[in-house]
């Protein structure tokens, strides 16, 4: 990275290679391959060269490249790359910041970030990088976390905790809180995840260095000033929105 990064940038970039987010296997895989088909179907995948912005564990990528997309995925972080390389059997991936993508201007058929923009400095700067390298005829597919949710709620209670213990407190924390946490996670997540694990998520969720929520409104008025239309949406009642964007002017 340049030694010019901002420290927002840098402290984002630090927390997620000291605390990758959770690695959830062929499970993670089904439920995104689920998920992402209504947006991105058989058919627009295959053979299509698909852009993953902030690929983390590499799992949403796989689940693309097993339906036949071409995949090509950027990183924060040099753990995220790591992992992807080793999720992926072929497909380019490299280490960049998704407010600056190392990709020319309509260079790749369709584009995805799952979870991730929320945690950059600027969201909407992140969607016109992604609208940017998308071709005009293709989709741009983003989940974001939206307000009013529960997930908005806890994260809101939790400012507390962020401001008095830094993130490194989760090192400390004896391992019988770990089998708590285990228990109530694997009603949510449908697996019991091991410690370092747990880590990763209690890190991304609560201790996370920025996180910002997104209104539909909000998203749809992005949209008209990328000149982008609001195709499709779904609403995921506990944290967010998938949205699918495409160009041109009419909205839902």
């Amino acid at each position: 990275m340049k030694d010019s990064e901002s420290p927002a940038r840098s402290l984002t970039r630090a927390h997620y290679e000291r605390f990758p987010f959770v690695q959830g296997g062929q499970r993670r895989v089904r439920h995104w391959t689920s998920r992402l088909r209504p947006f991105l179907s058989d058919e627009v995948v295959r053979d299509a060269v698909v852009l993953d912005v902030g690929c983390g564990s590499g799992e949403v990528a796989r689940g693309l490249a097993d339906r036949g997309a071409r995949i090509v995925a950027v990183d924060l972080t040099s753990t995220a790359v790591k992992r992807t390389r080793a999720a992926l059997q072929a497909g380019l991936v490299c280490q960049a910041d998704a407010l600056r993508l190392p990709l020319a201007s309509h260079s790749v058929d369709h584009s995805v970030s799952i979870g991730v923009l929320h945690h950059t400095p600027d969201c909407f700067a992140g969607l016109r990088e992604m609208a940017r390298v998308t071709k005009p005829a293709g989709s741009i597919v983003v989940m974001l976390y939206a307000r009013w949710t529960p997930y908005h709620a806890l994260y809101l209670l939790t400012a507390g905790l962020r401001r008095r213990f830094p993130v490194a407190v989760l090192d400390r924390v004896p391992r019988w809180c770990w089998h708590v946490v285990r228990a109530a996670v694997a009603v949510q997540v449908g697996q019991r995840l091991a410690d370092n694990q747990l880590k990763g998520l209690v890190a991304d969720q609560i201790f996370t260095p920025r996180a910002t929520f997104h209104s539909a409104r909000e998203i749809r008025r992005w949209a008209a000033d990328l000149h982008l239309s609001v195709f499709k949406r779904k609403h995921l009642l506990m944290h967010g929105n998938i949205v699918e964007l495409r160009h041109g002017r009419t909205t839902l």
